[in-house]
């Protein structure tokens, strides 16, 4: 068995590296490196506290892309090969904890290079602290559009996901030039995320005419979103856009299913999870559309490419790990390879400025989200923004791979259009 699963792993590295991290194909240092050296990388997630659902599979992300990495030889960097160590901290979901953790790493474990953050705030706090450190730091969670503003933007930081406007962009820009609805009731959590994505959404809807739209705003963390959602019922809407994101996402969507909301208009959540998603009824989210940024299970995309490139990393993470990842454990998984390429193609293991200048004159990679182009403001555009999925209901979750409960989505479109990136001029570039 450990022989076949060994076979396995090797299959999923030729799959998923890029080749820049080996020189030549090297699996062994050169004979005059001496011993192979051992570079800290810095992992920083949401493994309790609010965010704790989603942080827990952005460190088995980081875990997997680390282990894959040393087996397939390591990172050569100038004439030497290195090992890659993770250090994994908990943020508890509160910046102040992640600041301390970031400094804990750079003292104790002279760490240089970052990933991860859960939650926005946490994000920009650690991109704060590598401008001020002269760190490097990949977020591999949603940003608010700031963290990418020229005069905001730390030169150190990107993120391989996007902002929450720009999930915001292209919900609005498939609801009304796809699904071709006319009313739309926004539900949206009143703090950072749910306002970040109602801008972004209202940038794109207030220039099409004819529609007509209202946000209706929901407290955070509360057990009971019934008033805000008959509110949200009363506008007669022909779709309910939810933002809704953590604990509440579950509560909003069980909820407007015992409303039978569904009966009544289109509903669409702004960034689904697995989380979410099998934290509810199979009947709670049948019908309900969502946008995705990457989901488990592509077979039927027509990019093959992809459909290889997501079944190879979602077979690895299955087989440590036991559960389907989500998108954040794969965009926890990639930024840590992009921080070896840096590495590797910098020359550098310390060098903030070196590292992030040769991502952006290397901008390209290719993954399970298929290709993916570094900008100057630390954004990446994908060849797919986001997918969009139709839940499942029981019936219908016949999946043999993995729990039934994973199987709560069909890829029906993807959505790939320039609504959803802003150009960089719009940035301040």
């Amino acid at each position: 068995m450990k022989k076949l699963h060994m076979l396995f792993i090797a299959t999923v590295v030729t799959l998923a590296l890029p080749a820049a991290l080996f020189a030549n194909g090297e699996k062994e240092p050169a004979a005059a490196s001496g011993e192979r050296g051992t570079v800290n990388i810095g992992v920083i997630t949401s493994l309790s506290g609010g965010g704790g659902v989603i942080g827990i599979g952005q460190r088995y992300g980081a875990e997997l892309a680390v282990e894959q990495i040393n087996k397939a030889g390591g990172v050569k960097i100038g004439d030497r090969q290195y090992n890659f160590a993770a250090v994994i901290r908990d943020d508890e979901s509160a910046p102040d904890v992640a600041l301390r953790r970031m400094r804990e790493m750079v003292r104790d474990y002279k760490v240089k290079a970052f990933v991860g953050g859960t939650l926005g705030n946490i994000s920009v706090a650690l991109a704060n602290e590598a401008k001020n450190a002269e760190l490097f730091y990949i977020a591999s969670n949603g940003v608010p559009e700031d963290f990418f503003r020229s005069g905001i933007r730390s030169p150190t930081s990107a993120s391989i996901v996007a902002a929450a406007e720009w999930a915001g962009r292209g919900a609005a820009a498939y609801m009304i030039d796809k699904l071709k609805v006319k009313r739309i009731a926004c539900f949206m959590p009143d703090y950072a995320i749910g306002q970040s994505t109602w801008k972004g959404f209202e940038e794109i809807a207030k220039n099409r005419p004819g529609i007509e739209y209202q946000v209706f705003w929901h407290p955070v963390g509360s057990p009971d979103l019934t008033a805000q959602l008959i509110r949200a019922r009363e506008y007669n809407p022909d779709i309910l856009f939810m933002g809704s994101w953590g604990g509440d996402a579950i509560t909003a969507l069980k909820q407007a299913y015992e409303m039978k909301l569904r009966s009544q208009m289109k509903i669409m959540h702004f960034w689904l999870m697995n989380a979410f998603a099998t934290g509810i009824p199979a009947e709670a989210i049948e019908g309900v559309y969502g946008q995705m940024f990457w989901y488990h299970d592509m077979s039927g995309f027509v990019d093959k490419a992809v459909v290889a490139a997501s079944k190879a990393f979602s077979d690895a993470y299955i087989l440590k790990y036991g559960d389907p990842p989500d998108a954040y454990a794969m965009t926890t998984y990639y930024a840590v390879i992009e921080a070896a390429r840096a590495m590797a193609l910098s020359g550098s293991t310390s060098d903030a400025a070196k590292m992030m200048a040769a991502l952006v004159a290397n901008p390209e990679f290719k993954g399970a989200k298929g290709r993916g182009m570094w900008r100057k403001d630390g954004a990446v555009v994908y060849d797919y923004a986001t997918w969009i999925v139709e839940g499942k209901g029981p019936a219908q979750r016949t999946s043999t791979t993995f729990d039934r409960k994973f199987d709560y989505a069909r890829i029906v479109d993807v959505y790939d259009g320039g609504e959803y990136v802003p150009p960089l001029s719009k940035l301040g570039y």
